[in-house]
């Protein structure tokens, strides 16, 4: 009996929104309620149908805007858009739907009642369904609702001697019966959920983030402010980056945030498609909520910094109070409707846009900043050189080191050349080749020379290695031979050319932290412990970002570096 009754229930919520979607449909206000009466409608029921002679004017309906007012006219449909509608006592109306406002039904409905972002109330009879959609249902003493009463994301309240022969049902709400209130049919609530209601009502339909009704709301605003001052304290150096990202091109931020949105999603579905990227989508998304945090707490203290510059308040204009007068702006432009939402989503673009360019151009200071590599001496390259003068400075290879100063007098005045005698007389200086062999040169010593590639522009060819690996896992065998794919891949990748596709493009080289080369053992060593840092929630290529090596747990395990050449290593030489 009780599927029978949910069949019903479900058959005849199809049914109400099938004539939401007929009745849904362009109108002027006033004309779905200025009902005229219909000369040959039959009378089915005379009892319910009122004169013609009580049809209210338009002009007077128009004088009645918060709830306007069915007076009478035969039975017929009732829909109405964007107000609240009200059937009057001792009238009669078919079905009554109302589209962003309240329905309330003094009189008879012979149908469905229905009310989407509104309160329903039931005063009289309905013959049919009542359904209240983001609102509460409320039947009035001694209301009969003959159909089953629903509330989704809403309450249900029965008054006393008030009869509801069908289900009663209140989806994210309670139902409230008071003493003498009849239900015939089964009782189901969903209480857990009424705050998702709440958020719609308050914030979602007025375009606003945050609403003063809602506490729980203001408790998560307040969390997200203890992480904001955490990040404030904790990193000055990214958030006075941004700022100064910020302060320099405001316009180029925002515009880089707004094309950073639109890329994000066909990032994250390539990384899907390709399967084996469907485990970067958690880091990177983690990584993308991170930088926006930073950014967003750089915004905030460019805003009140400039508003310390306007009022001349150099206390305002210091990091930690800026910070905290920018939030304070922001959290209040956030409870105007409409202007809220708009605030919200430009801060938004705004901060992620400020992180974004910070990253640029800290990638570009530092290449424009690195260390330059000393000119060969004589011909000898770098690690000759360098090897040479270690040999040179070991004991008993001091006697064979020329004078700093030795074309120079100690007055000041050029010595004379040393006569061809004395030149042919003096013994040799020891040989480079001699030198090399007390100290012979490591094979990566010369490449360990250059600077250690950061977190980002790692994850980045790493992103590039994952797409390729995703698509020859795909043309291969799918999932399963996803993995076998990558492992050998990137360690074949690393014994022959000592870097992959993706350190390629970003002029990336692995390299071992002896100076020795990188054999297929320490290569694969190196993947299987990626795999490691993989499983462990990626903790194993954050620890990139704060490793003064820059080094992953991968490259601890394998006893590697990765390195930034001066130019791409090249992948086939002819």
């Amino acid at each position: 009996m009780k599927n029978i009754t949910r069949n019903t229930f479900i058959w005849r919520s199809a049914a109400t929104l099938a004539l939401l979607a007929v009745f849904a449909m362009p109108s002027s206000p006033g004309v779905a309620l200025d009902i005229e009466p219909a000369i040959s409608a039959p009378a089915t029921n005379s009892a319910l149908t009122p004169s013609a002679t009580n049809i209210v004017p338009a002009a007077t309906e128009a004088a009645q805007p918060r709830a306007r007012k069915h007076r009478g006219g035969p039975a017929r449909d009732l829909v109405e858009f964007g107000r609240s509608v009200e059937l009057s006592a001792g009238k009669t109306a078919d079905d009554m739907v109302v589209i962003g406002g309240s329905a309330t039904a003094l009189g008879r409905v012979l149908g469905d009642l229905v009310a989407i972002w509104g309160n329903v109330t039931v005063g009289d009879e309905v013959r049919g369904d009542t359904v209240a959609v983001l609102g509460n249902v409320k039947l009035e003493t001694n209301a009969v609702v003959h159909g089953d009463t629903v509330a989704v994301l809403g309450n249900v309240k029965l008054e006393p001697n008030a009869k509801a022969h069908g289900d009663v049902v209140a989806v994210g709400g309670a139902v409230e019966r008071a003493e003498g209130a009849q239900i015939d049919g089964a009782v189901v609530g969903f209480p857990g959920f009424s705050w998702v209601g709440d958020w719609l009502e308050q914030c979602a339909f007025k375009l606003r983030p945050l609403a003063p009704q809602l506490g729980w709301l203001w408790a998560i605003n307040g969390a997200l402010l203890l992480i904001y001052l955490l990040i404030a304290l904790a990193f000055p150096r990214p958030v006075q980056a941004c700022v100064d990202e910020i302060a320099r091109r405001p316009a180029t931020t925002v515009l880089l945030g707004l094309l950073t949105r639109i890329l994000l999603p066909l990032v994250f579905l390539i990384l899907v498609v390709t399967g084996i990227g469907i485990f970067v989508v958690p880091f990177l998304l983690v990584a993308v909520i991170a930088a926006a945090m930073v950014g967003k707490v750089a915004l905030l203290q460019y805003l009140g910094q400039q508003i310390g510059r306007q009022l001349n308040l150099v206390v305002l204009q210091r990091p930690l109070p800026a910070f905290l007068l920018g939030w304070v702006l922001i959290t209040v432009l956030y409870l105007v409707p409409v202007l809220g939402l708009v605030v919200f989503t430009l801060t938004g673009m705004w901060a992620l846009g400020a992180a974004v360019m910070a990253l640029f151009s800290g990638r570009r200071r530092e290449m424009n900043g690195k260390p330059a590599v000393p000119p060969p001496v004589g011909g000898v390259p770098p690690a000759f050189g360098t090897a040479s003068a270690m040999a040179a400075a070991a004991p008993g290879a001091t006697s064979h080191a020329p004078p700093v100063n030795s074309g120079v007098a100690p007055s000041g005045t050029p010595e004379p050349p040393p006569a061809p005698e004395t030149q042919a007389a003096s013994p040799p200086p020891p040989q480079t080749a001699a030198a090399g062999a007390a100290a012979p040169p490591m094979a990566g010593t010369e490449v360990l020379s250059h600077p250690k590639a950061g977190f980002w522009e790692r994850m980045g060819a790493g992103f590039l290695d994952v797409v390729l690996v995703g698509i020859l896992g795909a043309v291969v065998g799918g999932a399963p031979l996803g993995f076998l794919v990558a492992l050998a891949y990137f360690s074949g990748m690393w014994a022959w050319k000592g870097t992959t596709v993706g350190g390629i493009v970003l002029k990336l080289q692995v390299v071992r932290a002896d100076g020795r080369p990188v054999t297929f053992v320490v290569a694969l060593v190196r993947a299987l412990a990626a795999a490691f840092s993989m499983v462990m929630l990626f903790l194993g290529f954050l620890w990139i970002a704060w490793d003064p090596d820059k080094q992953g747990w991968h490259d601890k395990i394998a006893g590697t570096i990765v390195v930034r050449l001066p130019r791409s290593p090249s992948l086939v030489c002819l």
